[in-house]
């Protein structure tokens, strides 16, 4: 179903929505979506982030590496082996090494160690004379790694965004300071950072500390800024407040001056320096091949790359990392196939295998999930006869609900509202099957599943179509989450002519009384069906600038067709 984001109702605003001149479809946008040319806004600034010192313990921490700083103690970070992880634990590892720290770190194996802080490291570093730890991404559950470390005397400082433990008598582990925004008592940034973003404010209250004694590092933080927003883009966060700003400015480094692993990476996708880098490069080049490490391999090889200073090396580290994600789409396509021939059309979509890769059977219930457009569970059993299940959702449902109905079943169980994961001993498998099955059912006779819509910020005719809207257009990024991008509807055009290109791409243009346009339809899938020539039909999607042969032109890129007005 269609639906404006103006919230007003389809058919009969549609009128009232559709603009024939650039000018006024920009000002109709600005109004639908409750901007103003503000230029805070669509120019974020690095000097409108909040004060560090403001998030919950980042100060008591701070002071504790200062403390560490000027008596020579190793700091250990404790990551983890997503990208949001592995970014989080080389910005800290490069910041405090910048800052004349000592510095270790490790980061689990995705399928023999899972999530979390192990207390076997912790005791190892204990042992080996450490006394300060950080972790990052993680930790936030983390209770008995906590009370290791608070009972061997190691001073360990959580960074995290994951939701708290809900339960009354485990609200916190024992650490020495938590900085995670989703703490009751914090709500920093309005809970939107990422772990790496967390990450990054406990270098920027130290950096305040310091500069405060008059011994600001040289390093400028400003340098890490790729790598936070890579971990914002590949964590899913939105896009606005805190998360706009150090995205904006990160996707500006990545263009101007990427660090040496990101910019081979990029070089993997046929970058070249200077050219922009946008949310969609990192969303679906960068980030997939940054988690390939820890869902393959390890995610220690990541870390390598992030840190790496050398071109060359890293160039060798890019290609490891480029045949890591070749890899995980190999196995992703072949265990997806196999689920999906498992799977009974409006049945229960949850499936195991003992053979199936544990790095990749969450991306395949997403997949899974989208096609059906309700909640999946795939997993695959350990040598311990456990069933491990990672579990994808889609709008309308709440997985860790879902999770916690089937709970008496469950050893573990862990999630949020789109994501979650759980273990079983494989005798429950039949009885999870009826409980997962009601609990999603319950769910959407509740009517919070409703039918998907196709939400459009405005409809424009052929005249609107300028590449000066264009350009204004590509002022709302970064676009993503909480700040997509501005999907239009063209209205009543005839398809002069189509032409086929790389990739399957249908190349058209368009015409109307107002003039002629040019469009492309990236992956058409069925809509080459209607994509003909004499066609007349309203198309969905985004207004572009197309840079070609010297010329600049509008283009719109075809996301959705529409033959009609039904509302």
């Amino acid at each position: 179903t269609l639906a404006w984001s103006s919230g007003a109702p389809f058919a009969s605003a549609l009128e009232t929505q559709t603009m024939r001149d650039p000018r006024s479809a920009w000002n109709k946008l600005l109004e639908n979506r409750n901007l103003t040319e503000n230029p805070d806004w669509f120019a974020p600034q690095l000097t409108h982030l909040p004060d560090p010192l403001r998030m919950v313990d980042a100060e008591r921490a701070a002071r504790r590496l200062v403390a560490a700083l000027d008596g020579g103690e190793q700091v250990h970070i404790f990551g983890d082996f997503d990208a949001d992880g592995v970014t989080a634990t080389a910005v800290l590892v490069e910041g405090l090494t910048a800052a004349g720290f000592t510095v270790s770190w490790e980061v689990p194996h995705r399928a023999r160690q899972g999530h979390g802080i192990a207390v076997a490291s912790v005791r190892a570093r204990a042992a080996a004379g450490c006394r300060v730890g950080i972790s990052c991404d993680t930790g936030i559950t983390c209770f008995a790694a906590a009370a290791e470390a608070r009972a061997l005397g190691m001073d360990l400082i959580i960074t995290d965004h994951h939701l708290p433990e809900p339960s009354a008598d485990k609200l916190l582990p024992d650490a020495f300071a938590i900085l995670n925004p989703a703490r009751a008592d914090c709500g920093f940034a309005e809970r939107r950072l990422c772990g790496c973003g967390v990450a990054f404010y406990l270098l920027l209250a130290l950096w305040k500390l310091l500069k405060a004694e008059g011994r600001a590092p040289a390093y400028d933080l400003r340098r890490l800024l790729d790598r936070v927003a890579v971990a914002t883009i590949a964590d899913m966060m939105d896009l606005v407040g805190v998360n706009r700003i150090l995205v904006y400015h990160g996707l500006a480094r990545l263009r101007s001056g990427p660090s040496p692993g990101l910019a081979a990476l990029l070089s993997c996708h046929g970058w070249e320096g200077g050219k922009a880098v946008r949310v969609e490069t990192v969303a679906y080049q960068l980030a997939p091949r940054v988690n390939a490490a820890g869902r393959m391999e390890h995610g220690d090889l990541a870390v390598r790359l992030l840190l790496c200073g050398n071109p060359a090396e890293a160039a060798e580290l890019a290609c490891a990392m480029d045949d890591l994600n070749r890899q995980r789409r190999e196995v992703e396509r072949a265990i997806h196939q196999q689920a999906a021939a498992r799977l009974k059309a409006g049945g229960v979509l949850a499936a195991y295998d003992a053979d199936w890769h544990p790095g990749v059977v969450g991306l395949v219930a997403g997949k899974l999930a989208r096609k059906a457009h309700q909640p999946a569970a795939i997993g695959y059993l350990d040598d311990d006869d456990t069933i491990n299940l990672s579990l994808r959702g889609v709008t309308g449902f709440h997985i860790q609900r879902l999770l916690a109905e089937c709970g008496d079943l469950l050893t573990r169980f862990g999630g949020h509202a789109g994501a979650g994961g759980c273990a079983m001993p494989r005798a429950n498998w039949g009885r999870f099957l009826q409980c997962f099955g009601d609990a999603v059912s319950r769910q959407m006779a509740a009517g919070v599943a409703g039918r998907p819509q196709l939400t459009i910020d405005l409809a424009l005719t052929i005249g609107a179509a300028h590449v000066a809207l264009a350009d204004r257009l590509a002022r709302f990024e970064p676009t993503g989450r909480g700040n997509p991008p501005c999907r239009l509807m063209l209205r009543d055009c005839e398809i002069r002519s189509v032409k086929e290109v790389r990739g399957g791409a249908r190349s058209m243009w368009l015409a109307s009384e107002e003039g002629m346009l040019s469009a492309i339809a990236f992956r058409p899938g069925p809509l080459v069906e209607v994509l003909t020539v004499g066609n007349r039909l309203s198309l969905i999607g985004r207004l572009d600038r197309n840079d070609w042969n010297g010329q600049s032109r509008a283009q719109f890129i075809v996301e959705d067709a529409w033959l009609g007005f039904a509302g």
